[in-house]
């Protein structure tokens, strides 16, 4: 039969079992042989995300036959930023307005508030016009973003955030069109105004 311990003892033995679990915790583990240090993360994220960029300049240049096929694309998407920056607001104004009609009693409240919030937005084209003339070198430096902006985040909301509990090669499948559109608007940008 052990003999009874106090309070005193056990507490003195769980604080020995804590302090040397931490000193073994703190100790660097051993490396093992041949490997010295650990992969660089932002390395590896650089390397996922250039070489799905590379895996679609490839093949827009195969299907198009020419490496700058983006160019002429982002040209035309600039020229239509008002027209598009409109159907943006219009969308953002009918979901507002879907929202602020629930905030009225009625059954047609939330229809209504839609409507009418789309049917203001689609006006709002001469005014984003005004203001990109408004802020004119700005406005011509920020009209490829713009235009490649909400394509980039249809990309990510649509394919790589769902993709993200996947395996390997789908994520990094689903991150080429993302990386494809991001390296497009930076590389293509410059060209569109030369």
């Amino acid at each position: 039969m052990s003999a009874p311990t106090t309070p005193a003892t056990a507490k003195a033995r769980a604080q020995k079992r804590r302090t040397t679990a931490a000193a073994a915790a703190a100790a660097p583990a051993p490396a093992p042989a041949g490997k010295t240090r650990s992969p660089n993360p932002r390395l590896r994220w650089l390397a996922f995300n250039a070489s799905a960029a590379g895996a679609g300049h490839l093949t827009v240049w195969a299907v198009t036959g020419d490496p700058l096929a983006g160019v002429d694309l982002m040209a035309r998407m600039t020229i239509s930023i008002p027209q598009l920056a409109a159907a943006g607001l219009t969308l953002v104004a009918a979901y507002g307005g879907w929202r602020a009609g629930a905030l009225l009693k009625g059954l047609a409240a939330r229809p209504v508030g839609a409507l009418l919030a789309a049917l203001w937005g689609q006006g709002t084209a001469p005014l984003v016009r005004d203001v990109l003339d408004v802020i004119e070198p700005w406005g011509t430096l920020l009209s490829p973003l713009l235009a490649a902006g909400p394509v980039a985040a249809a990309c990510w909301y649509g394919l790589d955030r769902t993709a993200r509990q996947s395996g390997f090669p789908v994520r990094w499948a689903a991150r080429v069109p993302l990386a494809t559109v991001t390296v497009s608007s930076l590389l293509y940008a410059p060209g569109v105004f030369l």
